[in-house]
């Protein structure tokens, strides 16, 4: 010892502490007594009676069953020296209480890794729940510890616990535990009665969601706004149309609609996915098809290539036309357009070489020779057949007689100008509509002539020779209001004569061409246009006779040029005579004739026989035409060398 072992306390050895008693294991029996009721009703804080330290010798002298941590004492005998001793207690019964768990170790890991091993707290030992309850059935397992008197698993129970749960009687038990030994048992009732209930929740939400994809493909196909009306919709099925799917969905009481913007812009793109994957599907197993492009600007000034593809379907039996998306390009020269379609095939998993036919607007850009589009496409696919579109190229045609006579040009803008003046003036549109009420006339808009598409300028034109007489008198009376120079500028357009002429003689030509141009864009063989063309032809021929018979004096109704006179009348009644006198000539129906209607007429129909010349090739697919099949077994056997 030190020479200041004063301040130490001498060590216990081993001898000396096994006979102590433990001082967690008085307060654990103090407490089990407290938690039961105090024996005495004494308020006093005078240290422990001497009753209790015989109660504390009494737990001392006790063997290894107070000490061992796999059993728990009973502390009746306590409460029973307890009350002895104290003189101040009532007499209260007995009570028998367990105490606290003492065990030195946690076997919360052996019962998580074996989960039918339970401590028994009133036996003071481990069973297993399996083989107890099913003791009686096996005497294998009613001679186990663990079904019977239950057993101390000690410091290292691991190998105790596995060989158990290997044994044989254990996993007979176990499977008497999980099934019952019996079909209808109460854990397989359970089992087969939640299988029930998420097999009837799991078609419900089907049904639900099927509904939901169908009542938006329906509005999309209606071109329905679906953010704001798909939820009104789906009210409206549930309430209205009491639709069993929606009512039976809401009955779960589930707080999932799939309503928010996000959960309904995630359903349109399912639904685009799926339009798509179908019609990509089906392109693939053609074994060739035919490919439509052209280029468009949208509303923002972007250059949008359009790529549709026509193909046999449904098994080969009828002719399907899909779109296929937008490509957007920088560049609309023929080499950027065919790197898009190149890479726009090959991104979607389309083989180029399937395309035999290719079909592009009229354009140089597209249908060049050299350097074209279709050329480039040949570059890639050799044995693919160049189509151009008919509809464009009558268009072009038309536009093509720009060049031989300039007053189109002045017409096309007077056109222009006067759909401009009424369409974005809700003012003026109402003035039109009033004076046309005051002639008794059916209240008509004005249509507007595309300047790409020239065929709309004959119904332009007709609209305007209709409505004449109110057209002049609307613009008087918005000239007298405000005195605005630009309805002054188109007054005195309108009240051209040879202005006026021009849209005469576009009108009478143009008449017969939109009809052969809606006659295009039905459902055509391509090998029966040449035959209508010159039906065509022979009617703008005619009209030219027509217009000589005009000439010569002799009345025809049906045509705009027997109302050129009086028109002509109206003109000379708006203007004055300063303008009248200005003007240099008079114009008379048979000056117009000849200067404008034949050899507009005549030019007309060379740029008809010029655009729509066909190939040897595609002049070979005409042996397909059931009609030009001769009757006799003679004729049959020579039909189709010469086309072929």
């Amino acid at each position: 010892m030190s020479h200041n072992s004063f301040y130490y306390r001498r060590k216990i050895d081993k001898k000396t502490a096994e006979s102590s008693f433990k001082i967690d294991k008085m307060f654990k029996n103090l407490k089990g007594s407290e938690n039961v009721g105090e024996a005495t009703t004494s308020t006093s804080t005078d240290p422990i009676p001497a009753c209790e330290n015989e109660t504390i010798s009494t737990c001392h002298n006790q063997t290894e069953s107070a000490v061992n941590p796999d059993q728990v004492s009973e502390s009746s005998d306590l409460h029973e020296n307890d009350a002895s001793c104290d003189s101040n207690s009532d007499s209260e019964p007995p009570s028998k209480v367990f105490a606290a768990d003492s065990r030195l170790f946690s076997s919360h890991k052996h019962e998580l890794t074996f989960p039918w091993l339970y401590f028994s707290g009133a036996r003071g030992k481990y069973f297993c729940k399996y083989c107890e309850f099913f003791s009686q059935s096996t005497s294998a397992v009613s001679e186990s510890p663990f079904a019977t008197t239950g057993t101390v698993l000690g410091t290292h129970p691991t190998r105790k616990l596995a060989k158990h749960n290997e044994s044989s009687y254990h996993e007979k038990a176990t499977f008497a535990y999980m099934s019952g030994g019996n079909k209808n048992s109460v854990l397989s009732m359970l089992k087969a009665n939640d299988d029930k209930m998420k097999s009837e929740k799991k078609i419900r939400n089907r049904q639900y969601i099927e509904c939901l994809f169908k009542t938006a493909y329906f509005m999309l196909r209606k071109r329905w706004g679906i953010s704001e009306n798909l939820a009104d919709m789906i009210q409206f099925l549930k309430d209205d149309l009491q639709y069993s799917p929606v009512v039976g969905y809401s009955e779960g009481k589930t707080n999932v609609h799939y309503m928010s913007k996000q959960s309904i812009q995630e359903i349109i793109s399912s639904i685009s996915f799926s339009l798509e994957d179908d019609i990509l599907s089906s392109l693939r197993k053609a074994k060739w098809f035919a490919l439509l492009a052209d280029e468009s600007t949208d509303d923002s000034h972007r250059e949008q290539f359009a790529i549709i593809a026509r193909y046999l379907g449904d098994g080969n039996s009828k002719i399907v036309e899909s779109f296929l998306g937008l490509v957007n390009v920088q560049r609309a020269d023929a080499e950027s357009l065919m790197t898009a379609i190149e890479t726009f095939l090959i991104a979607k998993h389309i083989d180029i070489n399937k395309a035999i036919f290719v079909g592009f607007d009229g354009c140089n850009t597209m249908s060049g020779v050299n350097s074209g589009l279709q050329r480039r496409f040949r570059h890639l696919v050799p044995h693919q057949i160049y189509i151009n579109c008919r509809n464009h190229k009558l268009a072009l045609c038309v536009k093509h007689l720009l060049k031989e006579f300039p007053v189109l040009e002045t017409l096309d803008s007077l056109l222009t100008d006067i759909w401009k003046l009424f369409h974005f003036s809700p003012q003026r549109f109402h003035v039109f509509m009033d004076v046309q009420e005051s002639y008794n006339m059916k209240k008509l808009s004005f249509i507007r002539a595309a300047a790409t598409r020239w065929l709309s300028h004959g119904r332009a034109c007709s609209r305007l020779l209709d409505r004449y007489t109110a057209i002049l008198d609307c613009l008087d009376e918005l000239y007298d209001r405000k005195k605005e120079a630009e309805i002054l500028g188109l007054r005195n357009m309108l009240t051209n004569k040879k202005t006026i002429s021009a849209t005469v003689v576009l009108s009478d030509i143009l008449k017969p061409v939109i009809f052969f141009s809606d006659y295009l864009q039905g459902d055509v063989h391509f090998s029966r246009v040449n035959s209508r063309l010159q039906i065509l032809k022979d009617e703008l021929d005619h009209i030219a006779e027509r217009y000589k018979s005009v000439a010569d004096g002799h009345e025809d109704p049906d045509l705009y040029l027997n109302k050129l006179p009086d028109i002509w009348q109206e003109i000379d009644d708006r203007t004055t005579l300063t303008r009248r006198l200005r003007d240099h000539g008079v114009l008379t129906v048979t000056q117009v004739v000849a200067e404008l209607g034949i050899p507009m007429i005549h030019k007309l129909n060379f740029e008809l026989e010029d655009g729509f010349r066909c190939s040897p090739v595609l002049n070979g697919f005409r042996v397909f035409e059931l009609k030009d099949v001769p009757i006799t077994v003679e004729e049959l056997n020579d039909f189709g060398e010469v086309m072929i």
